[in-house]
């Protein structure tokens, strides 16, 4: 797994402003009460904070994590999901990506069903 390294940076590290998700999977686990976040980023020459929010059709949140100074270029989280009904429906995974000095930089979202 690659990570930020302070003493050894990426050699294709970008500035804040620059950094963006490359991609982004969302993976149901069988029990449908949990799911995994795939998250590919650009490699950075400062660690980012992460927010993802998981809402359903309605816009009400089932899940949502929030990883502050964030060191790793991929990560997988799992975000257990609350209030689920028994009707399949779609929910949507938003994502951003932010810096405490300057806010939001990017942001993100995919839709999934379970």
């Amino acid at each position: 797994m690659k990570r930020f390294h302070p003493l050894q940076p990426h050699p294709d590290a970008v500035p804040p402003e620059q950094v963006r998700f490359l991609d982004l999977l969302v993976e149901p686990w069988e029990d449908r009460q949990r799911v995994r976040v795939h998250a590919r980023i650009t490699p950075f020459q400062k660690p980012p904070n992460l927010e993802f929010e998981i809402r359903d059709a309605n816009g009400e949140m089932l899940a949502s994590a929030y990883i502050v100074e964030n060191i790793d270029f991929d990560l997988v989280i799992t975000m257990h999901l609350r209030r689920l009904s028994l009707q399949p429906q779609q929910f949507t995974l938003h994502a951003n990506i932010q810096y405490d000095e300057i806010g939001l930089v990017y942001e993100d979202q995919i839709l999934f069903s379970l």
